[in-house]
């Protein structure tokens, strides 16, 4: 009698509970331990490239809250790495102000008509009025940055004020997304053993799929989450940002096949019977 069709799901309903629990921490654990492997990886190659070591935090993730601009003090330097040689006479002044942190809307319009007599693009004009009256964008930064060559992209960021804060905002935003991929990965390779998916039941498996999981983060973050909402994260080495994309699923990967191995959830998931959920 207890072999009923609507018991034996009831029972199964039941399992995979207990599976999605037993599964909980395990899947918190991957997703910081990837995360974590993932931003050391970020911070040496940046940092070894000359782009700051806290840059993957204070400027990368941070972008996601924060409007990271330059500071005005850096407005002579970054008009040089942008290859725009200013006249002695005006790039003095210019440097002198600019440390003062503060530019009055005159020399403000005397310096867009400069920039605009050398025959600078009308839009990086435009760009530049906004960051020197303190109305510049992330993206505003991004459209200026992409005009250099990538060493000095690199000097910039290098050079760009290191805050606390943002730091802080950047270590948060990076973790709890490392700790939301973790639970993701965890379910659907969950579901896909749960539901008898050829070669999910086995921890190469498991670390297989997770590595591709991590490949097809990583295009949507370039290609689809990161240019809208955060812009300066194209100048992240791609390269390294794919690698330690699949790296973050190795190191879920390995995490999970291990916590799919422990009795209690080994034995459930081999009672999921054939054809559920078809």
């Amino acid at each position: 009698m207890q072999a009923t069709t609507y018991t034996g799901r009831a029972g199964f309903r039941g399992d995979a509970m207990v599976v999605a629990r037993r599964l909980f921490g395990p899947a918190l654990l991957a997703g910081l331990l990837g995360g974590l492997a993932m931003i050391v990886v970020m911070i040496l190659v940046m940092g070894a490239a000359g782009m700051g070591y806290a840059t993957p935090l204070n400027i990368g993730m941070a972008a996601f809250v924060f409007t990271i601009t330059p500071p005005l003090s850096m407005l002579p330097r970054l008009v040089a790495l942008m290859g725009i040689h200013l006249p002695a006479s005006a790039a003095g002044p210019l440097m002198t102000v600019a440390h003062g942190g503060h530019l009055s809307p005159a020399m403000m319009k005397s310096l867009g008509t400069m920039l605009t007599g050398m025959h600078v693009p009308a839009a990086t004009v435009s760009q530049m009025g906004l960051l020197m009256s303190g109305k510049a964008t992330n993206s505003t930064v991004a459209s200026l940055m992409s005009s250099m060559s990538p060493s000095a992209r690199s000097m910039v960021m290098n050079a760009m004020p290191v805050s606390a804060g943002q730091v802080v905002v950047g270590t948060i935003l990076h973790f709890a997304f490392a700790a939301f991929l973790g639970l993701s990965f965890a379910a659907l390779i969950g579901a896909a053993a749960w539901l008898r998916v050829p070669g999910m039941r086995t921890s190469a498996g498991i670390i297989s799929a997770a590595v591709v999981g991590g490949a097809i983060v990583y295009v949507i973050n370039r290609w689809g989450l990161l240019p809208p909402t955060n812009p300066l994260m194209a100048f992240v080495p791609q390269i390294a940002f794919f690698l330690a994309h699949l790296l973050f699923g190795l190191v879920v990967g390995i995490v999970l096949a291990v916590a799919f191995r422990r009795p209690a959830v080994a034995g459930r998931v081999a009672s999921a019977p054939r054809g559920f959920g078809t």
